[in-house]
């Protein structure tokens, strides 16, 4: 089974992007894994036909970016080297930033991203998050910007972060490569726990637990302990459906993060669902409204 030894985290800003960086670099750390850090300016466009002064502005504009961004990079691994003991690589560099950090995750292992605040220009937008996620060829670990507890980021009193974990479960391929490519991360972990959905528990609960026991036995097998959950999945009321359409995908995601509360989870683990098209990015509906929604990190694969 592979191991986590390369990790690549994202940072465009000093805000958002610090619990993205502090989690990674407590990871490194904990894994004795390198830890790369990717700055990505946005480009400048200063449009055809331009004066020279207008050229040069758009240069000094995209300097200035650069500059800011290598300042934060400065800081914040002057945070992981003094706590960690950590050496980070840092990368700027220009472009758009998921097609750099595709290119990063050619030889990552985990790559490590913020949900966007609404309220900033940090992390990245939840179409960005779905572009990266379908074309990645690592796993992503989404950090929502709302914050983590000190627990999930720094680790408890052994110095462990992401130590309680949830599977969300669904007898799919996109789930299955979510679980072994999170067996790192899950062997770690001092809670487990693998949760699956069924319309109705009495009539669908048996062959549904019997899938799960199969999961169970799988991750025993690689000194994963988890305790399999079968929630039935809520309908929503009609004043639910008329706010927001006909999405049980939606209820779905929303009793995840629920459960997750509950459990006091660190980290959630789920298969992402979606697919590009020749204009569009389609997700699927529990993966759009975790990538929006999330209250912890979330490990998807595609």
């Amino acid at each position: 089974m592979a191991s986590i030894r390369d990790l690549v985290v994202h940072v465009n800003d000093e805000v958002v992007s610090r619990h993205a960086f502090e989690l990674a670099s407590s990871l490194a750390a904990d894994l004795g894994a390198r830890l790369t850090a990717v700055l990505v300016a946005a480009p400048v466009n200063a449009g055809v036909g331009i004066s020279a002064e207008t050229a040069s502005l758009a240069q000094q504009l995209a300097q200035s970016q650069r500059t800011t961004l290598l300042g934060i990079g400065d800081r914040l691994v002057a945070g992981a080297r003094q706590r960690h003991d950590l050496a980070v690589e840092v990368r700027c560099t220009d472009g758009d930033p998921v097609e750099v950090l595709r290119s990063h995750a050619h030889t990552a292992d985990l790559l490590i991203t913020s949900q966007r605040d609404p309220a900033r220009d940090g992390g990245l937008s939840t179409g960005q998050s779905a572009r990266l996620l379908v074309g990645s060829a690592c796993p992503v670990l989404t950090c929502p910007y709302v914050g983590m507890s000190a627990v999930a980021v720094a680790g408890s009193g052994d110095a462990t972060p992401l130590r309680r974990a949830l599977i969300a479960w669904a007898d799919t391929r996109e789930s299955a490569r979510a679980m072994r490519d999170a067996l790192p991360l899950l062997m770690r972990a001092s809670h487990v726990e693998l949760v699956s959905f069924a319309k109705d528990v009495q009539s669908d609960g048996s062959s549904q637990r019997a899938a799960l026991e199969r999961v169970v036995s799988y991750l025993a097998g690689h000194s994963v302990q988890a305790v399999p959950t079968l929630l039935g999945q809520a309908e929503a009321s009609v004043g639910e459906r008329m706010r927001r359409g006909d999405m049980p995908d939606v209820a779905v995601a929303e009793a995840l993060l629920s459960h997750a509360a509950d459990m006091h989870a660190d980290f959630i683990v789920m298969g992402g669902y979606g697919h590009s098209r020749l204009w569009e990015l389609v997700l699927g509906g529990v993966t759009r409204t975790m990538l929006e929604t999330m209250t912890v990190p979330v490990l998807m694969s595609h």
